[in-house]
């Protein structure tokens, strides 16, 4: 592991047997740079720096972003908070959902999650939202309800998904640039 910069970006360059390169940026907002053996320092640099941009708004999207409480009594007083206020807004669309495509999900959880905003198995019928939703506008947590219904129908992110995503909520677009602001 070697700390390198590309303009005002500093970043940690990890090298290992692989065939593409990954950047991330972590929660403390640094910037990790996985690469193959055979890329040039010189290479990762250029790439990092045309990522400049996408890095940066990273950055200060996770400066904004709300942090949990630790285990305890107020995160489990939001949770709570969570659960009713994701089961408002989610009825409906079950119900539609139900009525329209007889599909239902057959058990929702709520946890902390790392990389994404909800998942759905259609094996299980289990759909899971992460409790950062409660942060977010309504306008979001129903778009990714929704995201999360749609699995139930199509599990993957094809052509019919998106057709199905588009059909239920129009806007779901401006909602997801919501969500990611």
């Amino acid at each position: 592991m070697v700390t390198l910069q590309a303009g005002d970006i500093l970043f940690t360059l990890t090298r290992s047997a692989r065939k593409s390169v990954g950047l991330t940026v972590k929660k403390d907002r640094t910037v990790h740079v996985r690469a193959p053996f055979w890329l040039s320092s010189s290479e990762v640099i250029r790439m990092v720096s045309g990522k400049a941009s996408w890095i940066r708004s990273r950055q200060q999207a996770l400066e904004k972003e709300q942090v949990l409480p630790p285990s305890g009594p107020e995160l489990n007083r939001i949770k709570k908070q969570a659960e009713l206020k994701f089961h408002t807004i989610a009825s409906p669309w079950v119900e539609h959902f139900r009525e329209q495509y007889n599909v239902s999900p057959k058990r929702w959880t709520i946890r902390n999650m790392n990389t994404r905003w909800g998942s759905c198995s259609k094996s299980t019928g289990r759909i899971t939202l992460n409790l950062k939703l409660f942060y977010k506008p309504d306008a979001c947590i129903e778009y990714i309800i929704v995201h999360e219904l749609c699995h139930l129908i199509h599990p993957d992110h094809g052509k019919n998904f998106y057709a199905l995503l588009q059909r239920e909520l129009p806007d779901w677009k401006v909602r997801r640039k919501q969500l990611k602001a």
